[in-house]
């Protein structure tokens, strides 16, 4: 095995592996499974006779150390009681839910393309040129791909031989003491003489072949062994038939039946019988080889000999023999017959490696549709590196996992109608967010829903009313801005004003200008007077109105009395409030119709100032803002939104937008762009008009939709990047986490 991942097989055949993720397959709308099938036959039909590829699905087990290194959360010594508490409750549940399926089986897919070559030197163009086109199809397919390096080829075959151990290799190692890679890979011993089955270590291992299929095999049958919860390992070794040998085979193999079919009717004329009169199953395999033929000749059909292997092991022979049992039950399900390989097995073993060497000369020939029936998609898994728990993939009952910092986009929605679940599960992620990270966290709270959760993590809850006490300046300005701060903040007075004084027509040019100036005027006064860290309130921007000599200016200044010098002045004040907390709610339930819209952009703008700080101290920032639906309502508010959520990758800002209102968040052209443009959504259970709207907007298919209708609390569908994926999630009830999460009126009454 080089360190460039080419391996040399045997003298003058080389190899590369490249490792593909999963797609899904099984609920992906019809014409687009019809779709990815075509694709699949098209990179099916991209491989000559020249080059050799071998199909590896592996199912192994993953080391539980390191399963829950990866998956709970670190209790801190440092950490106060309470948070130990959560955390250990947290943890608790995430083993229950890992428990529940095959959490303890990671399934890689790999192809590994061989060709033969003179030497190292004239293979590596050849395998690099191959290796772009695979990679080129693979892209096509939607199925993402790496191409392997020689130690991770080589680091794949030791963990193949030595569950749960972590090798302990180095190329400088090899030439230091001149070993070979397979000296690192190979076990301690192996034992074949048993013609079934052979052992190496304390583990007994047996590879077996799908021999006989049925006519109308099911695209399903990998998958479904796939899904058993065993380590397993599939190699589909395929070669192609170069295409005018296969059709000279096809026309022997008619001609052959023709010359059956005229001595059928020869035997029929003897014996006084109509000569049409030829057995159903002749007539058939001539009508099916005519037709191939046909196919061949004039559509996209190839020929390929395809040897099909299946690998299991375990810690004994009895619990080996109950795993190949499985195995077997479910190709008979599908119609496969399988066969052991008596005296065959160190064959089938190095076969069943990808390597790309197939030892076992035992080959079944199929057309191109035959061969990709055997189809190596299923269903995607979430489980990303450092992500945050969400719930179990409602299919094959994994963890799904889900690191949003790495998505392209992390900002996103969680959308679901009343009793759906929707404000439970942005708790559930708030939650983790303060357990696993050391990430800030504010939430505006428009319905006072979150108070108690932030009283329990120790937050800052802020309420803003009319007659508060606490307020908030939107004239304050952050020095941390990339851009022009003043232009910033002239944008945002423009937004405000506008959902003061401009009605359904807007703001006129004539205002915008004098709003736009005033602003100016303002800020440079008060720091020409006082100094840049005095910040001038609406107060002064109001009096720098008055002594505009325009008409449209005094017109402003009369409009915002009622919020400057009126009853609805709480925006009036320098902000007397600390916002430092890590975890902050800012709950407007109070302020009124009147004030709510403009409430939720005076709060989004002073946690714009928050992000900026935390973008020079390198700190993440988590932004939910329940019934987001709000400020979609005004068309300065939605753009400043569009803005914010357009800006957010860059400042380390990663905003969640919630809502139950989805018909009311889908009437506006922002909202829409940002859903299509979001990595992230949660679709809990939707409304009618809702799902036919989503579907369309984020291209789900009708399989995809059963799981947003009528569905019960807690599921729904999770887009993660590329991925779609149905999960369902059922948090322990009897836990501190819960009671301070829910928001059923008969369960908060309940709690402490």
């Amino acid at each position: 095995m080089i360190e460039d991942g080419i391996c040399e097989v045997e003298k003058g055949v080389f190899s590369k592996t490249i490792k593909f993720s999963d797609i899904n397959y099984e609920i992906a709308k019809k014409e687009d499974q019809v779709d990815i099938f075509s694709k699949y036959c098209e990179f099916l039909n991209y491989f000559n006779e020249t080059i050799k590829v071998q199909i590896t699905i592996q199912n192994r087990y993953i080391n539980q150390e390191t399963f829950k290194r990866k998956m709970l959360i670190n209790i801190k010594d440092t950490d106060e009681e309470y948070m130990k508490t959560y955390k250990k409750e947290f943890n608790s549940m995430l083993m229950e839910k890992a428990s529940q399926r095959q959490n303890n089986v990671i399934r890689d897919k790999f192809i590994t393309f061989t060709v033969k070559a003179d030497s190292y030197e004239s293979a590596v163009p050849l395998l690099a040129r191959i290796e772009t086109d695979i990679m080129n199809n693979l892209k096509t397919l939607g199925a993402g791909d790496r191409t392997l390096t020689g130690r991770e080829r080589v680091e794949n075959l030791y963990t193949f031989f030595n569950q749960n151990q972590d090798i302990e290799f180095d190329y400088d190692y090899t030439l230091n003491t001149g070993l070979t890679t397979k000296d690192f890979i190979a076990p301690n011993s192996f034992d074949f003489t048993d013609k079934k089955t052979f052992q190496f270590n304390d583990t007994y291992a047996q590879v077996i072949r799908i021999k006989d299929l049925p006519t109308d095999l099911s695209d399903k049958v990998i998958s479904e062994i796939t899904e058993l919860n065993l380590n397993l390992n599939i190699a589909l070794h395929i070669e192609a038939i170069e295409q005018k040998e296969a059709l000279d085979l096809v026309k022997r193999k008619i001609a052959f039946m023709e010359q059956q079919k005229i001595d059928e009717q020869k035997r029929a004329i003897r014996s006084n019988y109509d000569v049409d009169m030829i057995p159903h199953e002749l007539k058939y395999s001539l009508d099916e080889a005519e037709q191939l033929l046909d196919d061949m000749q004039h559509g996209n059909q190839r020929m390929f000999v395809l040897t099909a292997l299946i690998y299991t092991c375990a810690e004994s022979k009895e619990k080996l023999q109950e795993q190949v049992f499985q195995i077997s039950s479910v190709c008979r399900q599908n119609g496969c017959t399988t066969e052991t390989l008596d005296y065959l097995q160190e064959d089938a073993l190095n076969s069943i490696l990808p390597l790309g060497k197939n030892h076992i000369n035992i080959k079944r020939t199929l057309t191109t549709a035959s061969t990709a029936i055997f189809m190596p998609f299923s269903t995607q898994e979430l489980y990303q590196e450092n992500g945050l728990y969400y719930g179990l993939n409602a299919l094959s009952h994994n963890l799904i996992l889900v690191n949003r910092k790495s998505l392209k986009t992390p900002a996103g929605f969680i959308l679901g109608t009343p009793g759906s679940g929707k404000s439970f599960k942005g708790k559930t992620e708030i939650v983790n967010v303060l357990l696993k990270t050391d990430d800030d966290v504010i939430i505006i709270d428009p319905e006072a829903e979150y108070q108690y959760l932030t009283q329990c993590f120790r937050g800052t809850n802020i309420n803003i009313s009319a007659g508060s006490r606490e307020h908030i300046n939107p004239m304050d300005i952050s020095e941390e801005y990339d851009e022009n701060p003043l232009k910033l903040k002239s944008e945002f007075l423009l937004s405000l004003c506008n959902l003061i004084v401009g009605g359904r027509k807007g703001l006129s040019t004539q205002e915008k200008a004098v709003i736009d100036r005033a602003v100016a005027l303002t800020y440079s006064k008060t720091f020409n007077t006082l100094g840049k860290q005095y910040t001038p309130t609406l107060k002064d921007f109001y009096d720098t109105l008055l002594t505009q000599p325009e008409a449209e200016a005094k017109d402003v200044a009369l409009s915002l009395e009622l919020y400057i010098k009126g009853s609805l002045s709480v925006f009036a004040e320098k902000t007397n409030i600390d916002i430092n907390n890590r975890l902050i709610t800012f709950n407007i339930k109070d302020l009124g119709k009147e004030l709510k819209t403009m409430g939720m952009l005076i709060v989004l703008d002073q946690i714009w100032n928050r992000v900026t700080q935390n973008r020079q101290k390198g700190k993440r920032t988590w932004l939910y803002i329940d019934e987001i639906y709000l400020l979609f309502q005004n068309e300065y508010s939605s753009n400043y939104l569009f803005e914010l959520y357009k800006r957010a990758r860059k400042w380390g800002l990663i905003p969640t937008g919630i809502t139950q209102n989805v018909e009311d968040l889908l009437l506006s052209d922002n909202a829409r762009r940002m859903l299509s443009n979001s990595d992230f959504i949660i679709m809990l259970n939707q409304a009618t008009s809702d799902r036919v709207e989503l579907a369309s907007l984020l291209d789900i298919s009708n399989p995809q939709l059963s799981f947003v209708t009528n569905v019960k609390e807690g599921q729904g569908l999770i887009f993660a990047g590329n991925s779609i994926i149905p999960f369902k999630d059922e948090f322990p009830k009897e836990t501190e986490l819960y009671k301070m999460m829910t928001t059923k009126p008969e369960e908060v009454g309940k709690k402490k």
